[in-house]
């Protein structure tokens, strides 16, 4: 999805809201208290890959059940901002109530139910790949509530509501710098939650960076991913190569075990995918079970058979409870 304006669109119907949903930020299911007189609203511009929604609309509920994305992809986390009204987010076993300013993240490629009551809202769909978080904090932000009278969401909020109010800013000759702003302001309030210190992002070569962490995640799968032939691909040298990187606060192959063992634990706990641990090792690059399960235990303190296990029973224990 590219675009160079803001597009604004009226939707009658829940059938049609869930259309336009599926065609503009990803499939999901919908229902309203009364589908025909379902009404909204929806505001949408995209900014160096980030997607930004503004979205004001009657009660629904709206909720993933099955794998969003293609393997080899780019993972998607979204943001909900509650600009007014009330609305609700459960993922993982986590429950949160937004009020106005507060916001809260879910992994677009697991499953999760939200509930809105008349209101606004903003969504804003960020690419795993510019958080600037360690591999720890994506296991919690899945469901997690930043609430606006506390810390660096008191900051956020504010910042957020504005973004929302006027999204044409972002169209404008900063608006590259004032998305990846507001994605930095969201990974802060994220580690100030988790107690945790967040790598700051640095803009010389950004457009560069990109485009080869674009490369390395389509080929995260490759055994022979290595820095020599990505550098090959993007016709620089390996010095180059590293410099990116280093400038960022890691490494190339830092940077890609995190990104396979972030793949590799996404598909542990998707309940529609029942691989051996070590056929999910092998899908995203690791040469064996054994280097899969050291890396893994060493990333997030517990084997991939154990957390599989751990996340997959929480996720059986909340679809009991919603029942």
């Amino acid at each position: 999805m590219t675009q160079k304006s803001v597009t604004d669109l009226e939707v009658v119907g829940v059938e049609e809201w869930g259309h336009t949903m599926t065609q503009l930020l990803l499939p999901m299911a919908v229902t309203a208290p009364d589908p025909e007189k379902y009404r909204a609203r929806i505001r949408a511009a995209v900014v160096g890959g980030i997607r930004f929604f503004t979205i004001t609309s009657t009660p629904h509920s709206s909720g993933r059940s099955s794998r969003l994305f293609a393997e080899g992809g780019d993972p998607f986390y979204a943001v909900v901002n509650q600009i007014e009204g009330q609305s609700r987010l459960r993922q993982l076993g986590r429950d949160s109530v937004l009020e106005a300013g507060d916001f809260a993240i879910y992994d677009t490629a697991l499953p999760y139910d939200r509930e809105f009551a008349d209101g606004t809202y903003m969504v804003i769909m960020v690419p795993q790949q510019l958080l600037t978080l360690p591999p720890r904090a994506f296991i919690e932000i899945a469901g997690m509530k930043v609430p606006a009278d506390e810390g660096i969401g008191r900051v956020a909020g504010p910042m957020l509501a504005g973004v929302a109010k006027d999204m044409s800013v972002l169209l404008g000759h900063g608006g590259l710098a004032l998305a990846h702003t507001v994605v930095d302001l969201i990974a802060a309030a994220v580690a100030e939650r988790l107690g945790i210190d967040a790598p700051t992002r640095a803009n010389a070569q950004l457009a560069q960076l990109m485009e080869v962490r674009d490369y390395i995640m389509a080929h995260l799968s490759d055994h022979d991913l290595t820095p020599q032939t990505i550098a090959d691909a993007h016709f620089i040298s390996v010095r180059t190569l590293h410099s990116l990187f280093k400038e960022q606060g890691t490494s190339v192959s830092t940077w890609i075990r995190e990104r396979r063992l972030e793949m590799a634990r996404r598909d542990l706990v998707d309940p529609a995918l029942t691989d051996a641990i070590r056929a999910v090792g092998e899908r995203w690059g690791f040469a064996d079970a054994t280097h899969f399960s050291n890396a893994f235990k060493l990333a997030y303190g517990v084997s991939p058979r154990q957390y599989r296990k751990t996340a997959l029973d929480e996720l059986r224990r909340s679809s009991i409870d919603r029942e």
